[in-house]
């Protein structure tokens, strides 16, 4: 049986808790800020029938009703823009993490979820097994800028056995009660640390998790019972570098997809107007690796790589992305973006990820310096210096685990 957001009677009394952060307040509450195509806006779930109070450089501020509660997410969901020279905001009085005009820490972290999946059963309840909230604690207490979340956030799509004591009685599904589970509970220290961009990841698309992906985190305006299947790109202005935020969901791994190939290669070369050094930033990486075998390197999106060939802008530095439950950072031979993977948060890793990538052959790509990190859970930071941004990748109680260079397109590792 799922457990249910609101209690009756006496009990509800008691358990009526808040959290703006780690703050208790009179009814349960989320709070962050996030990115969208129009700009930062400020996002809360609430219990409360109404939206909290809002405020931008101390006058009021009227937050607007972004979805209202039903069966299924028995919350509400309040929005609120804030333009780009505001210097400080806050719900009920409780202050709202924005951006600096420049970047200097950008935290990566992905497929988060904890994986309830067919024969697939995470031990949820055990923080050793699914550590989500410790890497989302430990990054928060690093005071990122910007937190890029590369997709995947709920993976509880099947109900766990009374007898698994690893995940029995988790909730599941696309409800409040999984959403809560998965995202929200577990992240809320590192939702209020930093603003937010949420990358739609597979487990978001129209056929999974849609209703609460629509709900709180796409960056469209929320209409009951709809779903885009395929969303438009967006610019975030990081400082002196331009994040274009790509959907790529649809972008089928295994074969290539002549329908959609089309559109991700419109898609790619309308970058090509951005005139500053461009990082790219979508759930699906073109080339990476799940393994090798018998010499082969497995884990090319063919889609995207069809649809990339000779379309990846000039002035693109930098691939963003998850989706392979591990962590890798690589630079080509070629022209290429380097390309950082870095869906290791959580979600069940994948088990037999090389480590040494220096000289793997990628489809028509091939791997100039390259590194990966075998079933480790963690993150990943970027922090600009003078003349080169350093990735650090991270383990979940903050030890680093390997160090890279990035100067333009050309990541030098070393673990």
């Amino acid at each position: 049986m799922r457990r249910s957001l609101f209690l009756t009677g006496f009990g509800a009394l008691l358990a009526a808790v808040v959290f703006i952060g780690a703050a208790a307040q009179a009814a349960e509450i989320y709070a962050w800020t996030q990115f969208t195509g129009e700009g930062l806006e400020a996002r809360v779930v609430t219990s409360e029938a109404a939206c909290p109070k809002a405020a931008i450089d101390g006058s009021d501020a009227q937050m607007n009703i972004r979805a209202r509660p039903n069966g299924d997410f028995p919350a509400l969901v309040c929005s609120l823009a804030i333009p780009k020279n505001a210097r400080e905001a806050s719900i009920n009085g409780r202050p709202l993490a924005l951006p600096p005009p420049r970047a200097q820490k950008i935290l990566l972290i992905g497929d988060t979820g904890c994986r309830l999946q067919m024969m697939m059963l995470q031990a949820c309840n055990f923080i050793k097994d699914w550590p989500f909230r410790l890497a989302a604690d430990t990054a928060a207490e690093m005071a990122p800028d910007l937190v890029i979340h590369v997709g995947d956030l709920v993976y509880r799509e099947r109900a766990c056995p009374d007898s698994n004591k690893g995940c029995a009685g988790s909730p599941y599904g696309d409800n409040w009660d999984t959403w809560k589970a998965d995202v929200f509970e577990p992240g809320r220290a590192l939702l209020s640390a930093a603003p937010w961009v949420f990358i739609r990841g597979n487990h978001e698309d129209c056929d999974r998790s849609r209703a609460g992906w629509n709900r709180f985190a796409s960056p469209l305006p929320f209409t009951e019972g709809t779903c885009s299947r395929q969303e438009p790109p967006y610019l975030v202005d990081l400082g002196g570098i331009a994040l274009a935020v790509l959907d790529v969901t649809q972008a089928e791994d295994r074969a290539v997809n002549d329908a959609l190939a089309p559109l991700f290669r419109q898609q790619f070369v309308s970058l090509a107007k951005t005139e500053a050094p461009l990082w790219i930033a979508m759930h699906k990486p073109i080339y990476a690796s799940v393994r090798i075998k018998d010499g082969v390197n497995v884990g090319v999106n063919k889609t995207l790589a069809a649809a990339t060939r000779g379309a990846v802008p000039a002035n693109a530095q930098l691939l963003l992305s998850g989706h392979i439950h591990t962590f890798q950072a690589m630079s080509y031979s070629s022209d290429l973006p380097a390309q950082i993977v870095a869906g290791h948060g959580g979600t069940t890793l994948d088990r037999f990820t090389p480590e040494k990538l220096d000289g793997v052959a990628m489809d028509d790509a091939k791997v100039e310096k390259g590194i990966g990190l075998n079933n480790r859970f963690g993150f990943a930071t970027l922090e600009r210096r003078d003349d080169e941004w350093l990735l650090t990748s991270f383990g979940v109680h903050g030890e680093q685990l390997a160090r890279c260079h990035l100067r333009g397109k050309k990541l030098d590792c070393e673990p």
